[in-house]
């Protein structure tokens, strides 16, 4: 069974685990590339959550209405809809 991946915790595991690895002969460089990119993926991803919570949290601060940040890894990209070149939606 694959480990479960919950916090930022266990993806620093996961690369630490891998280089081990790597270093032991037990893991192919290549596969740890791909390891390494995708956690820079994710980190990146975590890091434009992160961003957004500051952005929301100082609207706030100022008084302005912003939406609530519990919709943090729930942004739409991508509906049923089909864009076309001039930019209406064909559905």
């Amino acid at each position: 069974m694959l480990e479960v991946i919950r916090t930022s915790g266990d993806v620093r595991r996961m690369i630490a685990e891998s280089m081990q690895e790597v270093r032991a002969g037990k893991m192919d460089t290549g596969k740890a590339q791909a390891i390494a990119a995708l956690a820079k993926e994710l980190t990146a991803s975590m890091q434009a959550e992160v961003n957004v919570a500051k952005v929301s949290m100082q609207l706030r601060k100022e008084g302005m209405a912003t939406h609530k940040i519990s919709h943090m890894g729930k942004m739409l990209i991508g509906d049923d809809s089909t864009p076309t070149l001039d930019g209406t939606q064909d559905d």
